[in-house]
């Protein structure tokens, strides 16, 4: 199993299926085109930096890539920060394309990019904004406090999502940031350390 470039969970299956028979082919080339986007942002940069790609994995977390080699902390973090930096520019690419042409698929794919973009910056685990963040902390206050800051950072404002989604859940505003919210909290890694400069959402 390990030796494998590629490998899905049961999760990500079931959730796959879902999707297909929940959506259109419209809607899910509008949901999926972003997600691509945003991982073609990762694996140049990583290319770029010289970094090997070992691995790509989807689960519950979402798809996951693990890569390898030595580099500066800054070329780790740019590598996280060109993910949703990607997804940003499809958004306004998208948003404008669509409105000239009267395209549906290319707006609700448009903020589709922006939310999932802006929900990666977030500084909190397993997320994008969060490896930063980790990577920010491990040089500025060391390992040891570092770690104990990001996970702190992370428990926080995967918390203060989940009060804010609960009371929009109760205001009947949807379920969406409850779910992303549950979703933080049971994603948050027992070791950042192990997580913030091996492995990219």
């Amino acid at each position: 199993m390990k030796n494998q470039h590629f490998a899905l969970s049961a999760g990500a299956i079931l959730l796959g299926a879902f999707l297909y028979s929940a959506m259109s082919f419209s809607e899910l080339a509008a949901v999926l085109t972003p997600v691509i986007v945003h991982e073609l942002g990762h694996i140049v940069t990583l290319r770029l930096y010289g970094l090997r790609i070992r691995r790509f994995s989807a689960d519950l977390r979402g798809l996951c890539m693990e890569y390898s080699g030595v580099c500066t902390p800054l070329a780790h973090a740019v590598s996280a920060l060109a993910g949703p930096a990607a997804g940003l520019a499809y958004a306004f690419a998208a948003s404008y394309f669509g409105r000239r042409s009267g395209n549906e698929v290319l707006t609700l794919s448009s903020g589709v990019s922006l939310l999932l973009s802006l929900f990666n910056l977030l500084p909190v685990l397993p997320l994008d904004g969060g490896r930063v963040f980790a990577i920010a902390a491990d040089e500025v206050l060391g390992g040891r406090r570092g770690d104990r800051l990001t996970k702190t950072v992370g428990l926080v404002l995967s918390t203060a999502l989940l009060m804010a989604g609960t009371w929009l859940m109760w205001q009947g505003k949807g379920t969406a940031l409850a779910l992303a919210a549950i979703w933080l909290l049971a994603a948050q890694p027992d070791n950042a350390a192990l997580v913030k400069r091996r492995e990219l959402l």
